[in-house]
């Protein structure tokens, strides 16, 4: 369910940003919007070996939305073809989304899952955090009311 959420809000957005342009969406666009993973994941160190292409694929545009990016923000781009290498540890970034899906995983699994607590049903993603930005927006307290202890 929340995959197709994050898949739904992704196409709204690009919607909403070609009717922006004052055009509808082009087989071009929907095709960039969502590009999909054909070949048997390779060199993964946090997620699962043995992870679907398809819940992988759901994963990784997951992480793209949480973070506002797209696949090439961590991917590393093969010089000789031009395409997405998607097994490549050559972009840095890509090291640092493994640590975060580490944290993220230990923050549910370890912390909130000890809570039993009906407030926290929903998995931490990276757009808790992050809220649709490459960096976390500083904290500006004042919005909600503080409570006393």
């Amino acid at each position: 369910m929340r995959r197709a959420l994050v898949w739904g809000c992704s196409m709204l957005g690009l919607a909403l940003s070609v009717a922006c342009q004052g055009r509808g969406p082009t087989a071009a666009d929907r095709a960039s919007a969502r590009p999909t993973l054909r070949a048997k994941p390779a060199n993964l160190r946090v997620l699962p070996k043995d992870i679907s292409l398809s819940e992988l694929d759901g994963l990784m545009h997951q992480y793209g939305a949480g973070l506002g990016v797209k696949c090439g923000y961590c991917h590393a781009q093969n010089p000789q073809t031009g395409q997405l290498d998607y097994a490549s540890d050559e972009n840095p970034r890509k090291q640092t989304a493994r640590v975060m899906i580490a944290m993220l995983r230990e923050i549910n699994d370890k912390y909130l899952a000890q809570l039993g607590d009906p407030r926290y049903p929903v998995l931490v993603t990276c757009g808790n955090c992050h809220q649709g930005q490459t960096n976390p927006p500083d904290f500006e307290p004042g919005g909600a009311a503080v409570s006393e202890r």
